[in-house]
C-alpha cells in the first residue's frame, strides 16, 4: 500500500491566483442551417448566431479567498439555491450573508468556483480544518479516521450552488466532481451531509454513488443520521 502523502498534500490552501492551465473548457454549441418552410427566406447560420448567441466559456478552478463582487455574486447564487430549503428541511441550511463571505474569505476553505465566461456562476466549498464547519462534531471524524486524523486527510463538503442560468448543464457535477479530488488527491476521506428533502427529490444517494464509482476503488456510506421526532401535546397531564 501506497504511503499517505505529506499533510500539506490536500491543497488546504490553494493559490490565490486563478490556474488558467487547469481550466476545462466546454465549446459552444454548433450552429447548423435550419431549413426553411416552402414561401419562407432562407435562415443563415448568422441570423441563428444572432437570435441565440453562444453561451460563454464554462470553467472551474480553485480559489484560496474570493471577495469584493465575485463574493457577492456567488452570495447570491448561494441565497437563491439555499433559501428555499428553509421550509423544506429541519436543518439550518441558510446561512446569513456574513457567514458566507466570511467562508469566502476563510483561506483554510478551498473554493471551486465555476465561471461561465468571466462571471462566477457555481461554487463548491470544502476543507480539511474542521473547525471550519460549525455545524459538525470534529470529534466524531477524528475517532472514526485516526489515521485520516493524523495527517489531516479528513474533508468536509460545506456546499454546492450553481446559477439557476446553468443549472441542466455540466457545471453542477464538474464543481462537484472537483471538490471530490480535493480529497482524492490527499488519499484522504470526505464527509458531507444532504437533507432528506433533497434525497428524495433529486436521487442524490444514486448521484454520489456515481461520482464515488468514478474515483478508483472510491465507495461511499452513510456515516450517521439525525431523525427529528414531532410530539403533538394538545393536552397537558392533568395531575403530576
Amino acid at each position: 500500500m501506497a504511503s499517505p502523502p505529506p499533510r500539506d498534500a490536500g491543497v488546504h490552501a490553494p493559490s490565490d491566483a486563478r490556474r488558467t492551465d487547469r481550466r476545462p473548457t466546454i465549446l459552444p454549441p454548433t450552429r447548423v442551417v435550419l431549413p426553411s418552410a416552402p414561401g419562407e427566406e432562407s435562415v443563415s447560420a448568422a441570423t441563428i448566431g444572432e437570435r441565440h448567441a453562444a453561451s460563454p466559456e464554462l470553467s472551474v478552478t480553485l480559489e484560496s479567498v474570493v471577495t469584493g463582487e465575485d463574493a457577492e455574486k456567488l452570495w447570491n447564487t448561494y441565497h437563491v439555491n439555499f433559501a428555499p430549503l428553509g421550509e423544506l428541511a429541519m436543518l439550518q441550511h441558510v446561512f446569513s450573508r456574513e457567514e458566507i463571505l466570511d467562508e469566502l474569505a476563510n483561506p483554510k476553505i478551498t473554493k471551486i468556483v465555476g465561471w461561465a465566461g468571466t462571471e462566477p456562476a457555481g461554487l463548491g466549498m470544502v476543507t480539511n480544518d474542521l473547525e471550519s464547519v460549525p455545524q459538525i462534531s470534529p470529534d466524531f471524524l477524528r475517532a472514526r479516521y485516526p489515521d485520516h486524523a493524523a495527517d489531516d486527510r479528513i474533508y468536509y463538503g460545506i456546499l454546492v450552488a450553481v446559477s439557476h442560468r446553468q443549472r441542466g448543464l455540466t457545471l453542477f457535477n464538474r464543481i462537484y466532481t472537483e471538490l471530490w479530488q480535493v480529497a482524492a488527491k490527499a488519499g484522504g476521506i470526505l464527509a458531507f451531509d444532504i437533507c432528506q428533502f433533497n434525497r428524495d427529490a433529486f436521487d442524490t444517494d444514486s448521484l454520489v454513488g456515481r461520482i464515488a464509482s468514478s474515483f478508483p476503488d472510491g465507495t461511499v456510506s452513510i456515516a450517521d443520521q439525525q431523525t427529528w421526532y414531532i410530539a403533538e401535546l394538545p393536552r397537558p397531564i392533568e395531575q403530576i
